[in-house]
């Protein structure tokens, strides 16, 4: 089971947008896949959950086991892809998180999610926080939104300080430009300096995703940001499976016919 964090110690910068159309794209290639928000907010929750199905998380209730973890995963409007939405009250979602980590239940709380799901998508919160660095330990890969600015790729190396401390290292980052304005001069000149990173353009679809309440390949795969939400997927999963915390669809269907 691979896990993918989508993070940044800053708000606003399109997280949640990541997490939506990321969760989509692999549901799309035919992964088991979780969206768990961890940010307060509840974006991702209230565009992706059945109208008649949608109910805040308890994060109180975690502190009483796994089990109750997973009894709040519902489904979402697409098949194949369940959420775990999140707490309102974040301070409840932190110590549950730092909690389970010091009684090591985190650890068994990701291998019974692994009997369910080939993909989780973590919605995180913005922030230095204790419970995103415990989490950060049971993720593979951690993809980090930029609005292109010189403070703002400043911060990656930040983040990256954040992530190794108490560990050392950190699991492999994928910067990706978020929110681009190619009619303005700084965000071309930081998508000049960094050309290796994906990116993904400032777009209607973006905007219209709350009004339709839909991932943008849901309503406009074939738009810019469909493509591109889609090509950056496709790059993910690359490094996912040559991580080999992923399985291809044939694979894992060889998997479980072994196990019957």
């Amino acid at each position: 089971m691979a896990v993918v964090a989508v993070y940044n110690s800053k708000g606003g910068v399109g997280k949640s947008t990541f997490a939506i159309n990321l969760s989509w794209e692999a549901v799309r290639q035919g992964y088991r896949t979780l969206l768990w928000e961890l940010d307060e907010q509840g974006d991702s929750s209230w565009i992706l959950s059945p109208p008649s199905n949608h109910c805040k998380t308890n994060a109180n209730q975690f502190v009483l086991g796994s089990r109750n973890i997973l009894q709040q995963i519902h489904p979402s409007k697409f098949s194949g892809l369940s959420l775990l939405d999140g707490d309102p009250n974040m301070r409840a979602t932190e110590n549950f998180l730092v909690l389970f980590a010091r009684q090591q239940q985190l650890s068994k709380l990701f291998a019974e999610l692994e009997q369910n799901f080939d993909v989780i998508i973590l919605d995180c919160a913005p922030g230095f926080s204790e419970a995103n660095r415990k989490v950060m330990l049971f993720t593979h890969l951690v993809v980090v939104p930029v609005i292109p600015s010189p403070l703002a790729v400043r911060g990656l190396d930040k983040i990256r300080k954040f992530m190794t401390l108490h560990r050392g290292h950190h699991p492999p980052i994928l910067p990706v430009f978020s929110m681009v304005d190619r009619r303005r001069k700084m965000h071309n000149l930081s998508l000049e300096e960094n050309q290796d990173w994906p990116v993904i353009d400032m777009a209607s679809e973006v905007e219209q995703m709350t009004h339709r309440k839909l991932p943008i390949g849901a309503f406009a795969p074939t738009s810019r940001s469909g493509l591109s939400f889609s090509r950056l997927w496709r790059g993910i999963e690359r490094k996912l499976l040559e991580m080999l915390v992923l399985r291809t669809k044939a694979e894992e269907e060889e998997r479980r016919a072994n196990q019957r």
